[in-house]
């Protein structure tokens, strides 16, 4: 903090060092940037993350989610941008303009792209303390614009505002850390607003934020009109200019939702079939939880794991500003009318945290799936404003309101201490840090001399410990990935993509037995069949669901595939870790390689290349993405339940033949009950304990009759908190979260082996739903797989929003299926002219084609994006109609 001596000093006439009057000038926002930039840097620094260190910040979505993002983002501006619309690598393919909406449009993105590889982790470093340490500033910016405060006191606010509780919790969430850097600034541009209608600032500012990230920016729009509310009771005004004041900041508001348009519209499409699908139709008038609890969170280190998918508002904002939030009720040189719109204000804010109701309207009418009151960044905003206005003269306080404060910090931490274990994040380490905390601030707010550099120092350094203090608290409660962790499976992955590149370059998927996360196929740039995103499409997690993969609302996991979905999905290629070396390093290196499930079948499958973790196999019956079958598959509505009868049924749409026996269900050659009830019919039986204080284990043996693929089918009941499954004697591989019934390999080319599966039950009952042996006839799967490729579609030319073909229809009432997910983005045109499309299975794009040769050709665009773009552009220029005619006027004269 040595950055800071010149400047105190500068408090008391020093003349600065000559580095330049420019800093001199703008010496407070220079501290209001440098302050929480510091301060985190030497958190990261002292917790060794990269590259200070081999950890990261890596954690929770960070590492499981937006990392990948972030390597899509550099991928998609170095090598192909038409993934800017439409991305195969989004599991089976999907809209990408709402993810980069919700995701991806931060300006600070930019900065990845000086960062390849594993270095990206040092990328995330940066972007972090930028985002830190900008929040500081245009806090620091707006209360210089705004109010008369001594120049020294504004970092202390801007300080507070960059390391609030809400911004050290969602440090992770980089992507909503842009919304704390703009809401000052479209604050701002407000405030210039009530003072000059003609100002624009507000509406560039609002614009922007939309466009970076609408999410965010819809709940600043929420604030702001309460923001406005307020502004207005600080000035005594008639009904008729506040009716107009009401219409200048409405016309500028929707103004900015007009720029903002190009990004808007096309994304409110996306969220209709994706967030949207998921909106509460039943809304309850309740308080989610004790209002009181919300004080647990302005104590220091108020934060951890559990906060994270269901815990309380996180808006710790140190006792500097809550004493100053508190007295600006007892301040008279604000009018009643303006201290009781703020305490209305504050209510509203207060109730919206705990009223259910009022939260489901902050997140757009959706309960958070995790990161619970992601809206509690203005409160704290609104707070820290409110204290920093009470001290905009910082001047000694009266006793009695010194003692008001304090009798209601003595009744806040009694219930606290009275609480006991209540809030496990609390110690009584840290409940005292906080106590000794607001007694210094209280004691520095009675000191009588308020221009000494004694007190300027113990004020500084006060807030600087506090928020110091409440990040690292709260942040080592956190786990974080290591390089190593991350870069691994990633490297892997990528080496493997760019080996089979070179290989081939045709159109293909590619399927996994490993993975790091949902999101590998966007890191490492190649085209399969998982994904995890808060705007996933809600048709693919369905169709997984019901072809036996792993799905939940906003993911899905292609880790369950047969051979015959493997064909029909096109997964040409299986990323594969290798078996365990006797190299010590090679086996730590693969234990890295978090396996997704057992895959036998790749068997049938050919080796293409390798290295020394992994290798790529070859699928010799992957079909193409469009195939011709008969017409009636247009029509298709596939109602089976069970995910084997459902892939035959899929089957028998495309090929007209009878694959009823498929699949056929199978017997155990043996089955033994260890204390535990014996049972004649396997499927959805329910075991019982004998003996409660032994283990429950059921042990199933098989020997295969044939070389054909053995499937065992699993429901939802049989996870792995419910029952420990083993095959041949170690675990068995399998994706462990699903909400469907899924399908497992569990043999294939084994004839003659036999197969011993176990189950270890958890708890004392044990309900084996849908658990049913199948084997596969690979024979018939062989034959109809080869009728289905005389009649592909042949791809010529492809990017990631168009794809161009040639298909030879050989008889009439013909349909071309594609296993492109249905939308109405797609444009088909066969021979040049444009064709209808329509779903099919409820899933997928198909359209009718007439016998002959053709050449086909399919192009995603964006729906809505023309319309948008047209409105972007007149808002664009109803802005600048004034500033253009003025100008033209300018050079008349």
């Amino acid at each position: 903090m040595l950055f800071l001596l010149p400047y105190i000093n500068s408090q008391r006439g020093f003349k600065m060092l000559p580095i330049k009057n420019y800093l001199k000038k703008h010496h407070v926002l220079l501290l209001s940037f440098l302050i929480p930039f510091t301060i985190m840097l030497c958190y990261f620094i002292g917790r060794k993350m990269y590259p200070f260190g081999n950890s990261s910040l890596l954690t929770v979505d960070l590492g499981q989610q937006y990392i990948d993002f972030f390597s899509y983002f550099r991928a998609t501006l170095l090598h192909h941008p038409t993934s800017f619309f439409y991305s195969f690598s989004q599991a089976i393919g999907g809209d990408m303009l709402g993810e980069w909406a919700y995701y991806l449009m931060s300006p600070f993105n930019l900065i990845f792209l000086l960062f390849p590889g594993k270095s990206i982790v040092a990328g995330v470093m940066v972007v972090t303390l930028l985002k830190y340490a900008l929040s500081g500033l245009t806090f620091g910016l707006l209360l210089k614009k705004t109010t008369r405060m001594n120049s020294f006191y504004i970092p202390l606010f801007a300080t507070a505002y960059a390391l609030m509780g809400w911004t050290i919790a969602n440090q992770l969430n980089l992507l909503w850390l842009d919304a704390v850097i703009l809401l000052p600034l479209v604050i701002l541009g407000f405030e210039k607003l009530q003072n000059n209608s003609k100002s624009w600032a507000y509406t560039w500012w609002l614009a922007l934020l939309l466009v970076v990230n609408y999410y965010m920016g819809y709940m600043v729009c929420l604030f702001m009109i309460l923001y406005f509310l307020y502004t207005t009771s600080r000035v005594s005004i008639t009904f008729k200019q506040f009716l107009k004041k009401a219409w200048t900041f409405t016309y500028k508001s929707l103004i900015s939702v007009a720029i903002s348009a190009v990004i808007l519209f096309p994304t409110l499409f996306s969220l209709l079939s994706s967030k949207g699908q998921y909106t509460e139709e039943s809304i309850k008038a309740k308080f989610e939880y004790n209002p009181l609890a919300m004080l647990s969170k302005f104590v220091i280190g108020s934060f951890n794991f559990d906060q994270m998918p269901s815990g309380f508002p996180n808006i710790f904002v140190g006792s500097l500003v809550l004493i100053g939030f508190i007295l600006y009720f007892m301040n008279n040189r604000f009018s009643i009318r303006e201290r009781v719109v703020a305490f209305l204000i504050t209510s509203f804010l207060v109730l919206s945290m705990c009223f259910e109701p009022l939260d489901l309207l902050w997140h757009g009418m959706q309960f958070p799936v995790w990161y619970p009151y992601r809206f509690s960044f203005v409160f704290c905003f609104w707070i820290i404003l409110l204290a920093a206005q009470q001290f905009e003269y910082f001047n000694p306080v009266k006793h009695w309101k010194i003692g008001i404060v304090s009798i209601l910090f003595i009744g806040m931490f009694t219930y606290l201490f009275l609480s006991g274990t209540t809030y496990n994040y609390l110690s009584n380490e840290t409940l005292f840090l906080s106590i000794l905390f607001i007694l210094l601030m209280l004691i520095l707010i009675q000191f009588q001399d308020h221009s000494s550099p004694s007190f300027k120092w113990l004020l500084f350094m006060g807030v600087i410990a506090e928020m110091s203090c409440n990040a690292v608290y709260s942040l080592d409660n956190i786990s974080y990935l290591s390089t190593s962790e991350y870069d691994v499976s990633t490297s892997a992955l990528a080496t493997e993509s760019k080996s089979l590149k070179k290989i081939d370059n045709s159109f293909y998927r590619v399927a996994q037995t490993y993975s790091r996360t949902k999101n590998d196929a966007m890191s490492a740039d190649f085209f399969s069949g998982s994904h995890f995103s808060s705007a996933f499409s809600k048709s693919i997690p369905t169709f997984y669901g019901k072809i036996g993969q792993p799905d939940g609302d906003n993911y899905v996991t292609y880790s369950n595939g047969t051979l015959l979905t493997d064909a029909l999905l096109n997964m040409k290629y299986v990323f594969t870790p290798k078996q365990m070396k006797s190299s010590k390093a090679l086996t730590t290196q693969l234990e890295t390689l978090t396996p997704l499930t057992e895959k036998p079948d790749t068997s049938y499958y050919n080796t293409v290349s390798s290295d020394s973790l992994t290798e790529t196999v070859k699928n010799p019956y992957a079909l193409s993405i469009g195939y011709v079958a008969n017409d009636t598959v247009i029509s298709k509505k596939n109602k089976a339940t069970n995910p084997l009868r459902y892939q035959s049924d899929w089957l028998t749409s495309l090929t007209g033949a009878d694959n009823s026996t498929l699949f056929s269900p199978i017997n155990f050659n043996t089955v033994n009950f260890d204390n535990v009830g014996s049972q004649a019919n396997l499927t959805d039986s329910m075991l019982t304990k004998t003996k409660l204080s032994k283990p429950g284990i059921v042990t199933f043996t098989y020997t295969p009759t044939t070389n054909d693929a053995y499937y065992l089918t699993l429901g939802a009941g049989l996870s792995t908190d419910n029952v420990l499954f083993k095959l041949n004697g170690h675990e068995l591989k399998q994706y462990k979260t699903y909400r469907n019934t899924v399908v497992v390999n569990i043999a294939s080319n084994d004839k003659g082996k036999k197969i011993t599966l176990t189950a270890k039950l958890k708890k004392r009952t044990l309900f084996l739903e849908n658990f049913t042996l199948y084997r596969m006839d690979v024979g018939s799967f062989e034959t109809q797989i080869n009728h289905l490729r005389t009649n592909e579609l042949n791809i010529k030319k492809y990017n990631q929003h168009s794809i161009t073909g040639s298909v030879n229809v050989k008889k009439a009432h013909q349909a071309i299926f594609t296993t492109i997910p249905y939308s109405k983005g797609w444009h088909v045109k066969i021979d040049g002219k444009s064709v209808s499309t329509t779903k099919s299975m409820d899933t997928f794009l198909a359209f009718s084609v007439a016998p002959g040769k053709h050449t086909v050709k399919l192009v995603y665009w964006p729906p809505y994006m023309g319309i948008g773009l047209l409105i972007s552009i007149l808002a664009v220029l109803i802005v600048l109609i004034g500033p253009i005619i003025n100008t033209i006027k300018r050079l008349i004269k």
